[in-house]
């Protein structure tokens, strides 16, 4: 994302509120288990009994599983992250949108396969790529109590470009209708790329195309 860019900057914040509002449900969820494990142990101190091997397990899980969340919600934001992070090429992208994805649909039956072909490139706009897929999937998901869903995602790497292409089965009712879907057109209109959707009577799929991936 071009540095000083305000218009884009724009894009990508509506696009990142968009993906946050998805992800609500699993930040209260494990938030909640957290700060139930903490009341425990708190009534425990206060009993004057000792923490046996068995909270301290349970505490450490929950640790761990909020360290994970966090750290790919972080995924989402602007920079390039933590040093010794690794490059975010579209393998990158395409880990962090598969992960952020099963969060927000745990306990759907959602299954996510992911693969790149070619050589594993760095696309022109890495955070821009990750929110306008997730702002194509997100919507897309089940709703809790129906029929699974099987997510693929592919990225395409060349000389030329990097594409995105994601594929939904069965396919949802009509997600082009969702406002989520223009937030993805802005965000990667202002990397200089496309977005295009389709269905039929059994997938949806949406492909995103960026430009020539960045040398720096």
């Amino acid at each position: 994302m071009p540095r000083g860019d305000e218009a884009t900057q724009r894009d990508h914040e509506r696009a990142r509120r968009a993906v946050f509002g998805y992800l609500g449900l699993a930040i209260l969820h494990e938030t909640n288990n957290v700060l139930t494990v903490m009341a425990g142990v708190r009534q425990l101190l206060k009993a004057g009994i000792a923490l046996s091997d068995r909270v301290g397990g349970m505490i450490d899980q929950q640790l761990a599983r909020m360290e994970e969340l966090v750290g790919w919600i972080r995924r989402l934001g602007p920079g390039e992250g933590d040093a010794g992070a690794p490059p975010r090429t579209a393998g990158y992208v395409l880990e962090t949108v598969e992960r952020v994805v099963l969060l927000a649909a745990k306990g759907r039956g959602v299954a996510v396969e992911r693969s790149v072909e070619g050589v594993d490139s760095r696309p022109s706009d890495p955070e821009g790529a990750g929110l306008a897929l997730l702002c194509l999937v997100l919507p897309a998901l089940p709703v809790r109590g129906a029929v699974g869903m099987a997510i693929r995602l592919v990225a395409r790497c060349d000389c030329g470009s990097v594409e995105f292409r994601v594929r939904c089965t069965p396919a949802p009712s009509d997600p082009s209708q969702e406002p989520e879907h223009e937030r993805a057109r802005a965000v990667v209109a202002a990397a200089g790329g496309v977005v295009k959707v389709s269905a039929s009577a059994d997938a949806w799929e949406g492909r995103l195309s960026f430009p020539a991936p960045s040398t720096s």
